[in-house]
């Protein structure tokens, strides 16, 4: 718990956490060492939601939530987050990341499913939904996320780290979909 409150100081005191990651050579954003998205980009997805006329928005790889958040609040789509907490920046037991993030999105509506992706997409409802993927950045894993969404029908995706040189994503995204509608910074956008 002391854990979890150290890293709740530090996440709600943004200037001084930019302020220490920028003494270490890190910085906040698309290429950050906490993984989140840019101000930009968070609205982007808030904006995709709306004009795709999503009822839901599905994030797959949630994190801490804050990108599920700012859509529950941004959106009258239904926001459903799913992660397994296997990763986060701060080195949490996978049991202190999920209360983590059930604390950042209390209030807002945001349902949190504890499952793998792909068993997750297989058994959704997505009809009328926008899929963001920023789960496993892996070649394989979005092509395969992505052939998924193609085979149900899927008709707005979107996701992070397009353009990353270290991930998969754009190889992926491009040989299963195409070129994206639409990029702000590394967050992109398709109709299908």
């Amino acid at each position: 718990m002391k854990r979890i409150v150290q890293l709740w100081r530090v996440l709600t005191h943004p200037k001084e956490l930019r302020m220490a990651l920028s003494g270490l050579g890190m910085r906040l954003g698309g290429d950050s060492a906490l993984g989140g998205l840019t101000d930009a980009e968070t609205e982007a997805i808030v904006t995709w939601t709306k004009d795709a006329g999503a009822r839901t928005f599905v994030e797959i790889g949630t994190l801490f939530g804050f990108t599920a958040k700012a859509v529950a609040q941004g959106t009258p789509a239904k926001v459903i987050a799913v992660d397994i907490y296997c990763w986060n920046p701060f080195g949490l037991t996978s049991e202190e990341h999920e209360r983590f993030t059930r604390k950042v999105v209390d209030g807002c509506g945001v349902q949190l499913v504890k499952q793998d992706s792909l068993a997750y997409l297989k058994s959704a409802d997505l009809a009328d939904a926008l899929v963001f993927l920023d789960g496993d950045h892996g070649y394989s894993a979005v092509k395969a996320e992505l052939e998924l969404l193609k085979a149900k029908g899927v008709r707005f995706i979107a996701g992070h780290d397009f353009g990353n040189p270290r991930f998969g994503v754009t190889k992926a995204v491009k040989e299963t979909v195409g070129e994206p509608d639409e990029v702000v910074g590394m967050c992109w956008f398709k109709r299908i």
